[in-house]
């Protein structure tokens, strides 16, 4: 079921019975932000998905999906409410800059969005175990497809992260490649065993062994999997410690023949760098060119 958050300028809302089906949805001129509830069976529990629905949305039309995944600690509504990433979009829309999307961001807990089952690694704490890939690939997914009008196809399908969410953004693209046409990692938290790596607890949970890493890391990923339909955006600020590492993922994808780019501008791991920059992300993902 959909409930309806906050209008981006003051509107009416009719809250209608069966307002999660497509068809109960009407044109409307301001965007809003929606929730959108999963009953999740991979996780045994209740999630929630927070939804920006463009400006003048008309479910006769299809719209693409953005799913944008936040950073260590953050919640769902974190990349609207904290980051205002909602308010970008409309502006670039205003401006004829992007394209009208839907963007989603879903409550995903500290999990870097893999399957995981306790005692598999070492749990650092605050992360969250539990099969959050197969909550995020086969039930968000549908649910989000079931309630809107969207472009289904994968081709209408990107995925973005900031951080840990970045991790998550590379991880899902890179193994799920036929889902998704664009992928993001903006500040991405990966790591190459060099001597620059940080939160090696949480590295090591996600690679206890040698298949799991296999399976989950986005270098591993690269070379492994067939990534030749999607395009990558990688970034990283001059002064953050990921930098280094984000930038050698980039590399290596150039290598592989995909079609990556990588961007810096000056700013750390910080919030702060991520807006200043959210019209050239949103410009990536669904720029009108």
């Amino acid at each position: 079921m959909r409930r309806r958050m906050a209008a981006a300028t003051v509107m009416i809302c009719l809250f209608l019975s069966g307002c999660g089906d497509r068809s109960a949805h009407r044109p409307v001129s301001a965007s809003y932000l929606d929730t959108v509830d999963i009953d999740s069976q991979a996780l045994g529990k209740m999630k929630h998905a927070a939804v920006y629905v463009p400006p003048g949305y008309d479910p006769k039309r299809e719209y693409p999906v953005l799913y944008a995944l936040y950073g260590y600690g953050g919640t769902r509504d974190s990349v609207f409410s904290l980051m205002g990433l909602n308010r970008v979009a409309d502006r670039l829309i205003a401006e004829g800059k992007i394209k009208p999307l839907l963007i989603v961001s879903p409550d995903y807990g500290q999990s870097f969005g893999v399957n995981t089952t306790p005692g598999q690694g070492v749990k650092p704490p605050g992360v969250d175990e539990g099969r959050y890939e197969d909550y995020l690939i086969k039930e968000l997914i549908p649910q989000i497809d079931r309630t809107y009008s969207t472009h289904s196809q994968r081709s209408g399908r990107m995925l973005a992260g900031f951080s840990m969410g970045g991790f998550a953004s590379l991880y899902l693209g890179f193994r799920h490649a036929d889902l998704f046409s664009r992928v993001g990692g903006h500040s991405a938290a990966i790591w190459d065993y060099g001597a620059e790596d940080d939160y090696i607890d949480q590295r090591d949970w996600l690679y206890p062994s040698e298949p799991l890493r296999n399976e989950r890391d986005p270098f591993r990923l690269a070379v492994s999997r067939d990534l030749s339909g999607i395009a990558v955006y990688l970034d990283a600020g001059a002064e953050d410690g990921l930098a280094g590492v984000d930038e050698k993922l980039y590399r290596l994808l150039r290598q592989t023949g995909v079609a990556a780019e990588w961007h810096t501008w000056p700013g750390g791991h910080a919030v702060s760098y991520w807006t200043g920059h959210f019209a050239d992300y949103l410009q990536f993902y669904a720029g009108q060119s």
